[in-house]
């Protein structure tokens, strides 16, 4: 693969006079094997646009420039704009945007004005408090032309995403993930690439955007629902989750009877359920949630 500009990371947080900030999880990646297998696992091309999310100091951005049509970075911190426009002298298809990716409309104030024809991904560092939140923002919006995400992310919510059922690790996050991509943890990743160091590993993992829903949902926001309640408090049983959410507006009667028609005991617990299987069960209660 092409090698981008190599940044030293110290000298410039030097020469800038930055210091991570910690409310906003920064931890600046400083290993260059570590970024090229990152780009390398993402499969950018030229036909690509990529949003990286929280470029930083532009270790990683660069590298995705020599490889794709072009790339928006999107940074909140405003301290870090001078960096990264600094890499724009060597990279013309480099596009900054000082936004808090979490308030942007995607579509709109990034897709249409910048690659409304391209084939988009997204790779990041993401900050661990937010990681889950910037995922699902991503696959719940509908993002045009989004093909992929590459993330780096603790290594515990890498896990969670490609959980099987009846895990401890199985959960909402497993469930409504699936429902969007098909997610695979390439490679873990060591404390010691980043400034600071974290306290935990990382993991490198991959979603593929999926073309079709793998199961047909009548109500998407209905099923979240009940995605959440059946997790909520793990170790009760399904029919007391759901009764007692009072967002569904079920009984433990109309639960129990859901469970029946499905062929499933009234005792069990929702860390059991596949997703296609929540799937029938959100659209059985929908209907008597309807009623």
């Amino acid at each position: 693969m092409e090698r981008g500009k190599k940044i030293n990371t110290k000298e410039l947080m030097k020469v800038y006079n930055i210091e991570p900030v910690k409310k906003l999880g920064q931890n600046f990646l400083h290993d260059y094997n570590i970024v090229e297998k990152i780009v390398l696992s993402a499969d950018i091309d030229k036909d690509d646009c990529v949003i990286e999310i929280g470029p930083g100091l532009g270790v990683m951005t660069s590298y995705l420039a020599e490889r794709a049509n072009k790339v928006i970075a999107v940074e909140i911190d405003k301290k870090l704009i001078p960096v990264l426009e600094h890499l724009k002298e060597d990279y013309e298809n480099i596009e900054i945007v000082n936004e808090d990716v979490l308030k942007l409309d995607i579509n709109k104030e990034i897709i249409e004005k910048y690659c409304s024809d391209k084939n988009v991904k997204v790779v990041a560092n993401l900050p661990y408090y937010i990681t889950t939140p910037i995922i699902m923002k991503f696959l719940e919006e509908n993002v045009m032309n989004l093909e992929s995400m590459t993330f780096l992310v603790q290594k515990e919510v890498a896990e969670r995403i490609c959980a099987k059922p009846g895990g401890k690790e199985y959960g909402m996050l497993t469930v409504a993930v699936n429902y969007f991509a098909y997610p695979k943890s390439l490679f873990k990743v060591s404390p010691s690439v980043f400034i600071p160091k974290p306290n935990v590993d990382s993991s490198v993992i991959r979603f593929d955007v999926r073309k079709e829903r793998p199961f047909h949902l009548k109500d998407q926001d209905f099923f979240f629902k009940v995605l959440k309640a059946s997790f909520a408090q793990r170790r009760k049983t399904l029919a007391n989750s759901l009764s007692n959410a009072p967002y569904l507006n079920v009984t433990r009667e109309d639960v129990c009877k859901a469970l029946e028609e499905m062929g499933k005991g009234i005792s069990i617990r929702g860390e059991v359920l596949s997703g296609e299987e929540f799937g029938t069960l959100s659209n059985i209660l929908f209907d008597i949630h309807t009623k």
